[in-house]
């Protein structure tokens, strides 16, 4: 079952104009104050990296262009507190990739 993506309130995106070089992606606006309120409401959603508070943001390819939703996916933790990545299996020819 997927999980449904957050999306942050006050980051709209649009497709880039149709006269546009081909390196424009699209445009992106930021409402400050509706983005500033979102966050506020959204404290959990925030990470941290080197002490610093930072919002964690997956870019998509959405209907109207580039799409921004909050990226939730976190290592496995275990008992022992270490973090570990989950390993692909490998096939029984060592050859093979392992996808």
């Amino acid at each position: 079952m997927a999980t449904e993506r957050i999306k942050p309130k006050g980051i709209v995106t649009f497709k880039p104009n149709e006269k546009a070089p081909s390196f424009v992606k699209g445009t992106m606006v930021i409402n400050i104050t509706d983005f500033q309120a979102w966050l506020n409401e959204n404290k959990n959603l925030l990470t941290e990296y080197q002490g610093r508070k930072q919002l964690k943001l997956q870019i998509t390819e959405g209907k109207y262009g580039l799409e921004f939703s909050v990226d939730t996916w976190k290592p496995n933790t275990d008992r022992d507190g270490s973090t570990s990545v989950p390993q692909y299996q490998q096939a029984d020819d060592d050859n093979s990739l392992p996808f």
